[in-house]
């Protein structure tokens, strides 16, 4: 694909700007690529600027030039580079969240979150707020957000393989798959269904 022209939607995983130049990772599922965008022919600073500002998990669409970097791009699945020449907001997401989605990627240890092994010098707290730690409470409130955490996709897609797996070996197996209704002996859900 080098040298060829693209079309790519995604989410805003990550942006940053300095002076004429700013850098994105775009994320669709377990994949992120980088764009490049720089103030030159017919992209204004002012754009670069505004670009630079689209909050976070925004869903955009910019049209870019492959490019293969002298060294590959390590903190992105895909190891070649977006020369940005468009760049569309599509959804503009809220501009603060309950959380941002490299807080809930980050390992949590358990120590830090139990308070054990405290240190009375107080150099362990440095070492908190190195990493913010996402409370179970507030990624349950904010599923929809938790549900873009590659470890929450990872889990899904491992149980859609499982699945996947069982449902092909049975079917080698000559089982006939049935959905049968579901029957309980009283009311759920504030008794408006029984079944």
């Amino acid at each position: 694909m080098a040298g060829k022209e693209v079309i790519v939607r995604a989410r805003l995983h990550n942006s940053r700007s300095k002076g004429k130049l700013a850098f994105f990772v775009l994320r669709e599922q377990f994949s992120t690529v980088q764009g490049l965008l720089s103030a030159e022919g017919t992209i204004s600073k002012g754009m670069v600027n505004y670009t630079s500002k689209v909050p976070k998990e925004s869903i955009i669409e910019v049209k870019a030039k492959v490019v293969v970097p002298e060294t590959p791009v390590d903190t992105c699945s895909q190891k070649v580079e977006l020369m940005i020449q468009e760049f569309w907001v599509i959804n503009k997401s809220a501009p603060i969240l309950p959380f941002q989605i490299e807080d809930a990627s980050r390992k949590c240890l358990n120590q830090a979150a139990e308070g054990i092994g405290s240190d009375p010098t107080g150099q362990e707290e440095e070492k908190k707020d190195e990493g913010i730690v996402v409370k179970q409470n507030i990624r349950l409130d904010n599923r929809i957000i938790d549900l873009r955490v590659p470890t929450n996709q990872a889990i899904f897609k491992l149980q859609s393989g499982v699945c996947r797996l069982y449902r092909e070996f049975m079917i080698d197996n000559e089982f006939i798959e049935i959905h049968s209704p579901k029957m309980i002996g009283g009311a759920s859900e504030g008794g408006a269904n029984v079944f």
